[in-house]
């Protein structure tokens, strides 16, 4: 008596990007923190000198606020994306990562605001050197991030946002919302505690 054999079943596909993604985002959280600490140190040894870390006045609580607003409103649309994304719904996915994007490039145009409110010279001091230090490697981590999910919208292109591209979609997901623990830090950090 001879058995029917059975089709092999389908490999499956391990998470490979989500947890490349996981490594690489905690890489990058761990080097910004270090950054931050460095700036907390500086800033901590200047005051207890008795000097004065920034002018008063010098940096505006405004667009800041409006920074930290825009970033909790990215951190709603990529999770819209990524429930698009499990839904199989590629116009809204594709709305979704668009409007992450221009939220993006609202915070960066913010930050040449405040560059030009600023008016710091990077050659001026500690605190004006670390103040760009900061700022211009939240400004890297952000575009790298918005890099991430202008691939992750163009592959969402070639194809249904299946298994794979929703992965993707989440491990984008995942990165920006770091990004915007990130500028927590500097909100808090530079903009707040100045």
């Amino acid at each position: 008596m001879k058995t029917a054999s059975l089709p092999a079943a389908a490999p499956v596909r391990l998470r490979t990007l989500m947890v490349g993604t996981l490594f690489a985002t905690a890489a990058t959280f761990i080097g910004f923190l270090a950054l931050v600490s460095l700036y907390v140190q500086q800033r901590q040894q200047a005051r207890s000198g008795g000097g004065e870390w920034f002018p008063s006045g010098s940096i505006e609580m405004g667009p800041a606020g409006m920074m930290m607003a825009t970033l909790l409103m990215s951190s709603v649309t990529v999770q819209w994306a990524v429930q698009a994304a499990r839904a199989d719904d590629r116009p809204h996915g594709w709305m979704a990562l668009g409007t992450t994007l221009l939220f993006g490039t609202a915070v960066i145009v913010q930050f040449s605001f405040v560059y030009q409110s600023t008016g710091f010279e990077i050659d001026a001091g500690i605190a004006q050197l670390l103040f760009y230090a900061v700022t211009g490697s939240f400004i890297v981590i952000l575009v790298a991030a918005m890099a991430f999910i202008a691939v992750t919208a163009l592959r969402s292109l070639i194809g249904p946002l299946d298994t794979d591209r929703g992965h993707a979609v989440q491990a984008a997901a995942l990165f920006w919302h770091s990004v915007v623990f990130c500028y927590f830090l500097v909100w808090y950090v530079v903009f707040i505690t100045k």
